[in-house]
């Protein structure tokens, strides 16, 4: 995908903050002067296929009018609470067998909402997040630097998150034998839940790829514990890959595959 990077109307090109200047050198994305510009008018001029523009809290990609990706808490923030408010235990947590020092290796980080759930939950622990996509790790890993919450409990665990702009499927081979406790996959599902509004613009770049087996190999030799994988329950997904374990309640839809490694 080819993207540009610009700023707000009202910012000036001579006005660039150190923030974005870091962003644009990581990332070597082409920054762009507004000039007043519309962001389509950019996206023709440039030969674009998204426009990233760079706000106080974090950068915002323009896919189109109707399409935009930032950075946010989703349904982490909601989760957490839950628990903080009424004792709720999160599902993910329960799938994990989670310990507060426990290394979870998330290979499909998206959004992040789970990392934070995990994050949350291991504070004296390490919580890893690839993501395929060039962009979208860069607009998550940015907007997590960039997100400031009234609530530091919040703040405090998207802080400690480390994204990584890799391909599971080669990063895993490069791991030692037993380097994270927990090694994840939250995969696109393969028949989409529509009411999952907050992610659709990741469809647009996530990699499509169905999980293989031997990623799912890779990440039992990497695992210390487990490895867990969310997926629609009646997707045979967790079958075809040999998840024997299946964490869930029949009338939710989505579930949670666990291969213990002490199975092994």
């Amino acid at each position: 995908m080819r993207v540009i990077a610009t700023t707000t109307q009202s910012k000036a090109a001579s006005s660039l903050t150190e923030e974005f200047c870091d962003f644009l050198g990581e990332t070597g994305i082409k920054f762009v002067p507004r000039k007043g510009k519309s962001l389509e008018k950019l996206k023709r001029e440039h030969n674009a296929d998204g426009v990233i523009v760079w706000k106080d809290t974090g950068p915002v990609l323009y896919i189109d009018e109707n399409v935009e990706f930032f950075y946010h808490p989703s349904m982490a923030k909601n989760r957490i609470s839950n628990y903080r408010k009424f004792g709720t235990f999160d599902p993910l947590i329960k799938a994990f067998d989670l310990r507060e020092d426990d290394e979870v290796l998330d290979c499909t980080l998206g959004l992040g909402s789970d990392a934070v759930v995990a994050s949350y939950f291991a504070p004296r622990g390490r919580v890893v997040g690839l993501e395929y996509s060039m962009v979208a790790a860069a607009l998550v890993k940015w907007g997590m630097k960039m997100y400031k919450s009234p609530m530091q409990w919040l703040n405090q665990a998207i802080k400690r998150i480390e994204v990584l702009n890799e391909d599971y499927r080669v990063y895993l081979k490069k791991l030692a034998d037993n380097s994270f406790d927990i090694v994840y996959f939250d995969p696109m599902f393969r028949k989409p839940v529509l009411r999952s509004q907050p992610i659709s613009p990741l469809r647009f770049l996530a990699n499509p790829e169905p999980v293989d087996r031997e990623s799912i190999k890779e990440a039992v030799r990497v695992a210390r514990k487990r490895v867990v994988m969310k997926e629609i329950f009646s997707s045979g997904e967790f079958a075809r890959l040999g998840f024997e374990k299946i964490c869930g309640n029949p009338n939710n839809k989505i579930a949670y595959g666990v291969i213990e490694k002490k199975g092994i």
